[in-house]
């Protein structure tokens, strides 16, 4: 499941506006939207998580999820969506229309990379189940203990 805490000491629960997208999507960008965006005083919180996170989206359809829950938190807080995370976000999405949705591999373009990936019949080793034995994708996972889904 998301996170719901922050990581920093002024832990808060971490809203979620729309729980059935966040978990078709596998994560609630709330979780890293709620930090400020400021010069970092050495507590870690200067919002390049934020940044960091957007240039690593695969999709489109996640950018635009993101973007969403960044004016839905600006409305909520009672203040402007943020310039420096929207234009994070419209970098990301145009880099995505012109490479193809995916993270991009060195010399491959988004037609080669979509062939590749169709020839390739690969399944992880590692597989966390939920106590339905439904398949839990790796950004819903919280820990893991050795041999406990054996």
């Amino acid at each position: 499941m998301p996170a719901t805490a922050q990581h920093n000491e002024q832990a808060t629960e971490v809203p979620n506006l729309n729980a059935e997208e966040s978990a078709r999507l596998g994560e609630n960008p709330a979780r890293f939207l709620v930090e400020e965006i400021d010069i970092d005083t050495g507590a870690g919180t200067s919002g390049e998580l934020i940044v960091a996170r957007i240039r690593g989206i695969a999709t489109r359809e996640l950018v635009n999820y993101w973007e969403g829950v960044e004016r839905w938190l600006a409305r909520r807080e009672d203040r402007e969506p943020r310039d420096d995370v929207l234009e994070a976000l419209q970098e990301r999405r145009e880099e995505l229309e012109e490479q193809g949705d995916g993270l991009a591999q060195a010399g491959l373009t988004p037609a080669e990379r979509r062939e590749a990936a169709a020839e390739r019949d690969t399944k992880s080793v590692a597989v966390l189940l939920d106590e339905d034995g439904e398949e839990v994708p790796w950004s819903r996972q919280e820990s893991t203990v050795v041999g406990a889904n054996q």
